[in-house]
C-alpha cells in the first residue's frame, strides 16, 4: 500500500451553512470552549445537538440555550458511554471534542517536560480524557452509527498531535495516538459508511488555554473558527483527513510523508 489519504491536498471551502437541518449532532466536552462553539454553530445551522459533558458544569444551560438535550458524560468511563448512547435513535455526526492538557490545572504555569518528575495521576487523567474519551467514544457509537446506517465522526486533536510540542510531551503524545487512530481506523469504518476525520487546533482562546473573557489573543483562533473546521469536514463526504486549523489561515489537510508497506 502506498499514498497518503490526504492526497490532492483539501482545503475546506469558507461557507456559512453545512445543511444541517433535522441533523443531529452529539458533541463532548461542549460545555466549553470549541465544544460550545461547535454546538452553538451546529444550532445556528438547524441541527439538533446533544451537548454532552460532565455533570456540575454548564451543560444544561448550553443545551437550553440552543434547544439541545443534555446528555451527561464522562468519556473516560466505558459505563457511562454506554448509557449516554442507549438511548439514541438518530445521529448524523458525532464531535468527540473532549480533551485536557497535562499540565497541572492548578499550577498551570508548572512545565511538565521532565519524564522524572510527571505527576502520574495527570498522566492518567490527560490518557484518560484525551485516547480513552476517543476510543471508547468510538466503541460506544460506532454499533449506533451502523444501525442507523452511516454517519460521521470527528475527533479533536491538536497541531502537538503532527509536530512535537516540547514543553508539554504527553499532551503531544495523547494527540498523535488520536491521530493514529483515527487515520488507522478510517478503511473498517468506510465500509460501514461512516466517515472518520480529526481536526487539529493551533492555540485556541479557551479556558483551557486560561483564557476566561471570551477575548482573543494575538496568535490565537476563535473557537468558532475550529468549530467551522468541525462541521465541514464532517459534511464533505471525506474520510481519514486530519485537517489543521490555525488561525489566520484556512483549514488544509495535513500532508503525511509517503508510507511503503513491506508485509
Amino acid at each position: 500500500m502506498t499514498g497518503s489519504p490526504n492526497t490532492p491536498l483539501l482545503e475546506l471551502p469558507d461557507q456559512q451553512t453545512w445543511k444541517l437541518e433535522d441533523k443531529v449532532v452529539l458533541i463532548t466536552g461542549a460545555a466549553s470552549g470549541i465544544g460550545a462553539a461547535t454546538a452553538r454553530l451546529a444550532a445556528s445551522d438547524g441541527a439538533k445537538v446533544l451537548v454532552s459533558d460532565l455533570p456540575g458544569g454548564a451543560g444544561q444551560a448550553l443545551a437550553d440555550e440552543i434547544n439541545g438535550l443534555y446528555i451527561e458524560l464522562d468519556v473516560t468511563s466505558r459505563e457511562s458511554w454506554k448509557s449516554a448512547v442507549e438511548a439514541i435513535d438518530q445521529l448524523d455526526i458525532a464531535i468527540l471534542n473532549a480533551g485536557v492538557e497535562f499540565r497541572d490545572p492548578i499550577d498551570f504555569e508548572r512545565t511538565p517536560d521532565d519524564p522524572g518528575e510527571w505527576d502520574l495521576d495527570l498522566y492518567e487523567r490527560a490518557r484518560g480524557v484525551n485516547v480513552d474519551g476517543v476510543a471508547f467514544g468510538l466503541h460506544a457509537l460506532v454499533p449506533v452509527f451502523d444501525r442507523l446506517g452511516g454517519g460521521s465522526i470527528t475527533v479533536t486533536a491538536s497541531i502537538a498531535g503532527l509536530i512535537p510540542w516540547s514543553p508539554d510531551p504527553v499532551y503531544s503524545m495523547t494527540k498523535w495516538a488520536a491521530v493514529g487512530l483515527v487515520r488507522a481506523s478510517t478503511t473498517s469504518l468506510r465500509r460501514k459508511n461512516i466517515m472518520i476525520n480529526a481536526v487539529c487546533p493551533g492555540g485556541v482562546a479557551t479556558p483551557m488555554t486560561r483564557v476566561f473573557d471570551g477575548s482573543v489573543p494575538p496568535g490565537m483562533a476563535d473557537p468558532s473558527h475550529i468549530a467551522t473546521a468541525h462541521l465541514g469536514i464532517a459534511t464533505s463526504g471525506y474520510s481519514g483527513r486530519i485537517v489543521k486549523a490555525v488561525a489566520g489561515f484556512p483549514h488544509t489537510a495535513h500532508q503525511f510523508a509517503e508510507v511503503t508497506n513491506t508485509f
